[in-house]
Parts: C-alpha cells; sequence; structure tokens
C-alpha cells in the first residue's frame, strides 16, 4: 500500500506532529509513504509554525503555499502536477484552517479516481471544517467524540456515516537517555518548552516564585523564538526548536514538566502531551479543553495532573504533592506511560491502515469494531 500525507511537516505545530508521527509509524512499518507539505516562506507567516531544526526526509516534497486565517478558505496555491501524477493509494489530508481546500476541491475528482481520500480534523470550529466537507471524502477521522458532537453531526447522517474516531498518536521512544543540565545539579528542575503566549506562563511563574523560597529550584524554559521577559535567577532560558528526541531527553532529565495551555471554546487536544508523556516526568496543566479528555481523580492526579486554570494555590499545592510524596509521582509516572502506550504511534498507524484497507475494498465503514482501540464508528 502507497500512502501519501498532505500536511505541515518537521514544524512547531500539532498538525505536523500528528503527520510526522503517523508517517514515520507507517514508513517503519514497511509502507511507501509520500508526504506533499507546504513551502516553508508560506507556512512560516503563522505564528503557530516553526521549522525545526531538522532536514526533511528525501519522500517529503514542498508542493503548496498555505493562505493565511483571513483570507482562507481563499488563496494559498498547489502544485497540481506533482499531486495528480505521484503514485498513491491513499491521501491523507490533515486538514487545519490554512491549508489552501479552495484548490485541493478543484482537483478533488481526478483525485478521487486514482486514490482514496481520507480528512484528519484539526478544525475546532465549524466555521473552519466547513470548506472541507465539500470534497467528497472516503472516510473522516477526528481524535475524539466531542468532534462528532460539536461538529460533524451538523453535517448530516453523510458525514457520520463516514466518520471513525481515531486518537491523536503518542511519541513512545525507548532509546534516548535523560540530559539533566549542569545547572539542574542538586536542584529540582522545572521544564517547559515551545512558544506559548505571556500570559499563559503566569500561574506557573507565580507558583515558582513561591516556590523557589522553600526550595531549591530552577524553572528551565526553552522558547522556539525569544525568551519571556522575567528575570530572576531561578529561571534559565534558552532559546532553540530542538528535535522530539531531543525534547524528549530534556523532559526526561527534569523533575516536573509544566505545560501552559490557556483556555478555548473550540475543540481541541494537546500534541504537547502526546509528544511527551511516554517520557514519564509527570506533567502538570490547567483544566482547559486541551486536556478535557485525560482521566484524573478526584483530586486531578492521573496521567497528567491537573490543576484549575488561575488558581494558584490549587497549583501551589499539587507541585508541593508532586516534589514532597514520591509515592505519588511514581503512580503519575506509571499511568502516563500507560495511557500513552494504549494510543502509541504505532496503534495508532494500525487503525489507520485498518481504516485504509476498508475503503480500498469499499467495505462498510460500520464493520469497523466500536472499541477504543480498534477505532469508534458513529452510526
Amino acid at each position: 500500500m502507497k500512502i501519501a500525507i498532505m500536511s505541515r511537516w518537521n514544524a512547531t505545530c500539532g498538525v505536523s506532529l500528528h503527520a510526522e508521527l503517523l508517517g514515520r509509524a507507517l514508513y517503519s512499518m514497511g509502507y511507501e509513504v509520500k508526504v506533499f507539505a507546504p513551502t516553508h516562506d508560506t507556512a512560516n507567516k503563522d505564528w503557530h509554525h516553526r521549522p525545526l531544526d531538522v532536514n526533511d526526509e528525501p519522500w517529503v516534497y514542498r508542493i503548496y503555499g498555505e493562505t493565511d486565517d483571513f483570507l482562507y478558505p481563499d488563496g494559498g496555491w498547489i502544485n497540481y502536477d506533482v499531486l495528480l501524477n505521484e503514485d498513491y493509494d491513499v491521501l491523507v489530508v490533515e486538514g487545519y484552517q490554512r491549508l489552501p481546500i479552495k484548490h485541493l476541491r478543484k482537483i478533488a475528482g481526478k483525485l478521487k479516481r486514482k486514490a482514496k481520500l481520507v480528512l484528519v480534523v484539526h478544525t475546532g470550529y465549524i466555521r473552519d471544517l466547513e470548506p472541507y466537507m465539500k470534497i467528497p471524502w472516503d472516510a473522516i477521522t477526528v481524535f475524539d467524540k466531542r468532534f462528532v458532537d460539536e461538529m460533524i453531526k451538523f453535517f448530516g447522517v453523510e458525514a457520520l456515516d463516514k466518520t471513525v474516531i481515531i486518537p491523536y498518536p503518542h511519541a513512545i521512544i525507548d532509546d534516548v537517555e535523560p540530559f539533566r543540565p549542569e545547572f539542574g545539579r542538586d536542584k529540582i528542575v522545572f521544564i517547559t518548552y515551545g512558544r506559548q503566549p505571556i500570559q499563559e506562563y503566569l500561574d506557573y511563574l507565580r507558583v515558582l516564585h513561591r516556590l523557589s523560597i522553600e526550595y531549591d529550584i530552577v524553572y528551565w524554559v526553552i522558547r522556539s523564538d525569544d525568551k519571556l521577559p522575567f528575570n530572576e535567577p531561578w529561571i534559565i532560558q534558552w532559546v532553540g526548536r530542538p528535535d522530539i528526541r531531543t525534547i524528549y531527553s530534556y523532559v526526561m532529565g527534569s523533575d516536573i514538566h509544566l505545560l501552559p495551555k490557556s483556555e478555548s471554546k473550540a475543540v481541541v487536544v494537546s500534541s504537547t502531551i502526546a509528544q511527551i508523556l511516554y517520557s514519564g516526568t509527570p506533567t502538570v496543566v490547567p483544566d482547559t479543553r486541551y486536556f478535557e479528555t485525560i482521566p484524573v481523580d478526584s483530586k486531578g492526579f492521573g496521567p497528567v495532573v491537573k490543576y484549575m486554570l488561575g488558581n494558584t494555590l490549587d497549583l501551589y499545592r499539587k507541585l508541593k504533592v508532586l516534589i514532597e510524596e514520591d509515592s505519588i509521582r511514581k503512580e503519575v509516572t506509571r499511568k502516563a506511560r500507560e495511557y500513552a502506550l494504549k494510543y502509541s504511534d504505532k496503534v495508532i498507524a494500525r487503525m489507520y491502515i485498518d481504516l485504509f484497507e476498508k475503503i480500498l475494498c469499499e467495505e462498510p465503514l460500520k464493520t469497523i469494531s466500536v472499541s477504543r482501540e480498534k477505532g469508534f464508528l458513529i452510526n
């Protein structure tokens, strides 16, 4: 089976990470994979997109130009010749609100004559999903039932009948050694990486300032563009865009991972969680929509530790527990690794292969198992 993926690639965003985890898992399983990615000059105009410090694989072709949030669904461009002439059996389109969807729609009929078309829904609002629903997809995949209840169902029975829930894949990396920087020796190391808006760090900064009086701590912040405007002796900042294996080693070498995310009314998931949960380092998150499908107990402890967004007292108490109660830390680590393995990149890739085989054989999607492990069809 020959599989093509149209998506961002090797970039700092959840769309790219999903494609990378899926594409590389499929490639490692022996499938022929091609990736059709946007040009850097067009994608980099988006705040969320920054290229990683890596080189593209030889099977990655940068053949389209992204539009922007205001022009979408208009704007952008696609090199039709490459998309139409390359050989593949299935085209997976990672659907996000800067892909030049109107240009893709113009050749959808020709594409369907050569391959099956699968949409992966990343958009969190109906307004951004609607342009995609004008293409006759063979299958539509979403990450959880919220996407069905809050978006897909509004497009009717035909859309529901071809929709399958396949969770976001988690990176499983077993051959990376933890890296603990020299400045973290004999200290409690908190780590945050990414490029979130400054205000999303405030809960952590306020509470860590208080903890810095009680413990010998360091807050290691890795930002892809620039540093935070804070100059405390316990804050160490680096600027860079490390690859996933390097980030993994940094998180593994730290004591507690702090993940800042503000609330959203969109249907959203956290790609950062999927990237590093298997590392086992306890991750603390606010109780926003990005994490609402991750189960925790009544105290907020599970595969992640959730605190009430904006409640610095709640955050302070939970960080104290993680610092002082080793048994709870170990339990969070155990649950984190179990959860990540349940939705590993290989497990999710096999779900997609099952789906591809169904649509290539033109079998009804209703025959897909309703268990989470094999995908969940909404009838």
